[in-house]
């Protein structure tokens, strides 16, 4: 008798084939989101995804074996489909937005930044909101995978379905290959596998390179550097290198974004020329692009084309850096970071003799984008401790982070540099403007607004900076690419001021132009060049300053 009631309430054919059926349209849904490499993006590929089809014929084999998973196991297995179907996603997102490779080794760290950069830009409450329903439907969908699987195996309790199921799986694994779509694609998708595999060889190479058994790095590090020394070529004058967050060459090239941007940047030529500042301007390639600007920051300052392995290994090292080289040629030297709150143990290797990070700023006004820190307010703190009369030469390294993402709140320019506080006249009709919530799918408007601020605070600044400085501003990366779009080269604006001829010499013998626009067309060196063309060309006496060099092969990405 009980035999029979077991045999009565095992799945007709009618019944199992709709379960199968539904479980899989669900699992290949899951793994539907993929990257395409041509453009750069993220689309919805509908083909029926092979990786959940092997899943129910493991779930069939078990089911002929007279086995089925355990409730545990079957939690497991819906979070491991879960992990990778949200691994495919990422690699896709990281694709279309910074228009590179996803590498977990170095991305996992910086997702509680990115978790701090939502909540701090969506508010406590609505960040908060947020964040519950992420949670919730995680949960939802790792449920629902497990009843999924739960409900394959009991329509697979009988052994000529599990074994029709198990066949018409293989036929399909077999078949997949041959049969082709018009685009001469396979009709069957296999995303999710390459991804795996492909960042379990990231992960693998990473622990190889950085416990020193794959010395793939090693000729880079190894490779020759100037010796330590003078550098008359710079006559004692400041040197300031300020690093402008998210300026790249999209604004100059793109006519939309020229139409704002083009003006401001005649104006801050035309500030700092009636602050008889000389102005020149190129272009560079970054080493990253929408994001990563400690990449830029220390390939300027290292002369290698940093990437995470090699940013990692640099400081293990014994190179020199530019803040050490301007130290030796007797140089005060310091950065300014706002950004930075807790900066990382071997941040000492690049050998700034001061920093000034957010605290040591003592910025208690209105926040304004993601790190809180105007940009007016940190130029305007700098002169203030470092630009007192009769000091030695400095070298100032400085960071701006207004036009970081995403962009607003954007600060206003207060024209009264020294206004203390810095925004007591501000109405508040404009502070409600100020603070009103952004259009989120339209962050271009923020974004041309917080370049525009920092054109003018940057001309601002020069206009009352005294002294023949040499000043060089340039752009760290391009902006991401929901805002550059795709298939953009990885060049950045570089701009070089000096009110004395003789420190711009060399400059234009590299083949930077008069002007702040710079040429659009020729080969475009990398920033890794910036450290050997400054030292060589400064170590000699103005009179004897650099020839020119030919480009190298470094063009766009």
């Amino acid at each position: 008798m009980v035999r029979r009631g077991k045999l009565r309430h095992r799945p007709s054919p009618w019944r199992t084939a709709p379960v199968l059926l539904a479980s899989t349209v669900f699992l290949c849904l899951l793994f539907a989101p993929s990257r395409d490499d041509d453009n750069l993006r993220v689309f919805l590929d509908w083909r029926p995804e092979i990786e959940p089809l092997l899943l129910i014929g493991l779930l069939a084999a078990l089911a002929l074996a007279g086995r089925r998973l355990p409730a545990a196991a079957r939690w497991l297995l819906a979070g491991l489909v879960f992990l990778t179907a949200l691994l495919q996603i990422a690699d896709a997102l990281v694709l279309g937005i910074f228009d590179r490779q996803l590498d977990l080794y170095f991305d996992l760290p910086h997702l509680p930044q990115l978790v701090a950069l939502f909540a701090a830009t969506a508010g406590v409450w609505r960040g908060a909101a947020a964040m519950a329903t992420v949670v919730l439907t995680a949960f939802a969908l790792v449920a629902l995978i497990a009843w999924a699987i739960a409900a394959c195996e009991r329509v697979l309790r009988r052994g000529r379905h599990a074994a029709a199921a198990l066949a018409v799986v293989l036929l399909l694994a077999l078949l997949a290959p041959i049969g082709r779509r018009e685009a001469g694609e396979p009709v069957l998708g296999a995303r999710t596998l390459p991804v795996v595999s492909v960042q379990a060889a990231r992960l693998w190479r990473a622990f190889r390179v950085m416990h020193g058994y794959d010395r793939r790095y090693a000729a880079a590090l190894a490779a020759p550097q100037p010796a330590l020394g003078g550098l008359p070529g710079l006559k004692r004058r400041d040197v300031y290198l300020v690093f402008f967050e998210s300026y790249g060459t999209v604004l100059l090239d793109e006519p939309r974004y020229a139409a704002i941007v083009a003006p401001a940047l005649a104006g801050f030529a035309a500030t700092v020329e009636r602050a008889g500042w000389r102005l020149l301007s190129s272009r560079l390639v970054s080493p990253t692009f929408g994001g990563g600007s400690w990449l830029a920051h220390g390939t300027i300052d290292s002369g290698l084309k940093l990437d995470p392995l090699l940013t990692r290994l640099i400081t293990g090292s014994g190179r020199q850096t530019l803040p050490r080289y301007m130290r030796a040629a007797g140089y005060r030297s310091v950065e300014v970071m706002p950004g930075i709150k807790t900066p990382e143990p071997e941040h000492g290797f690049w050998g700034f003799e001061q920093s000034l990070y957010a605290a040591d700023l003592g910025y208690d006004g209105p926040p304004f984008g993601w790190f809180g820190i105007p940009d007016q307010y940190t130029l305007r703190r700098l002169d203030e401790t470092e630009g007192a009369p009769g000091h030695g030469p400095l070298f100032a390294q400085i960071v701006l982070v207004s036009s970081h993402t995403p962009f607003a709140p954007v600060p206003p320019y207060v024209a009264e540099w020294d206004a203390a506080p810095l925004y007591r006249g501000i109405p508040q009709a404009q502070w409600d403007r100020i603070y009103a919530p952004p259009d989120w799918s339209h962050l271009e408007t923020p974004y041309l607004e917080s370049v525009v601020y920092d054109l003018r605070t940057l001309g601002g600044w020069l206009a009352l900076l005294s002294g023949d400085a040499l000043v060089v501003i340039l752009g760290d990366h391009q902006p991401p690419s929901f805002i550059a779009g795709q298939r953009q080269p990885w060049t950045v604006p570089i701009h070089v001021l000096s009110r004395d001829d003789d420190l711009l010499r060399p400059f234009r013998a590299l083949g930077y132009v008069e002007g702040a626009l710079p040429p659009r067309d020729g080969a475009v060196q990398g920033m890794e060049s910036f450290l050997g063309d400054f030292i060589g060309s400064f170590a000699q006496a103005p009179a004897m300053a650099a020839t020119r060099r030919e480009p190298s092969e470094h063009g766009t990405n």
